[in-house]
């Protein structure tokens, strides 16, 4: 059964506010990858302090109905948890596309065996949902592809709260560093966190994967929005 939720905002962080203002200001300032999410951000300024936010965002739904931390129910994503891999996901829909990078069998255990040559999918998300075309060379461990956002281009946080618990709407919103995002991005199979993808931010790493981002022009009379990307398997070479 869905759960309709609702979300609230409460007052915003000033320091984080500062900080971006800052940053915009600064010269040479455009698209810019991202060095850490607003998440890592937050939980320093709290280490700092010693104090605890309240959420920004609150939801009606419960953890047990929750999509990231419950079981997933109605959706593919109960096939893919604790993969190390991602997928394109709406927050609007939970609309999923797979990005299959590493191999796995149906026991969910790692095929690590040679094999050339890349696969190409595309799938659609309904008339109004996100499209997506996507190739991957297991082999080499990358993935090229291509999204039109549709009207998942835009955010609704209703929606969103209406899949998601409080702590997982937080935890998902304080991943980016903008609090307009596209309601379209990345979720990571293995952390079950996503990731939405952003006007200003043309790359950023996300668990063992780095996404590059490469937003295109509207169409002529358009404002669909559309994006190429590339995503790399990059796992630290080196253990700490």
């Amino acid at each position: 059964m869905r759960h309709t939720g609702t979300y609230h905002l409460t007052a915003a962080s000033a320091l984080y506010a500062a900080a971006v203002s800052l940053a915009l200001l600064l010269p040479g300032c455009g698209p810019v990858q991202a060095p850490e999410s607003r998440a890592a951000f937050s939980q320093e300024q709290e280490e700092k302090t010693g104090t605890v936010k309240e959420p920004r965002y609150t939801s009606d739904t419960p953890p047990a109905d929750c999509l990231l931390c419950g079981d997933g129910k109605g959706t593919l994503l109960p096939l893919y948890w604790d993969q190390d891999n991602i997928g394109i996901i709406s927050l609007n829909t939970f609309e999923l596309s797979y990005v299959g990078i590493n191999r796995y069998d149906d026991d969910g255990n790692l095929i690590e065996e040679p094999i050339r040559g890349s696969a190409t999918h595309i799938m659609s998300r309904g008339e109004d949902g996100f499209f997506t075309m996507i190739s991957e060379d297991t082999g080499r461990g990358f993935a090229t592809g291509f999204v039109s956002f549709n009207q998942d281009g835009t955010l609704d946080l209703k929606e969103a709260a209406s899949h998601l618990c409080t702590s997982c709407l937080n935890r998902t919103m304080e991943e980016n560093w903008s609090d307009n995002p596209y309601g379209v991005g990345v979720i990571n199979f293995k952390t079950r966190g996503i990731r939405l993808f952003e006007e200003t931010v043309t790359a950023f790493t996300f668990g063992d994967f780095y996404i590059s981002c490469d937003m295109r022009e509207p169409p002529a009379g358009t404002s669909e929005r559309e994006m190429d990307f590339l995503i790399f398997y990059c796992p630290e070479r080196y253990e700490q």
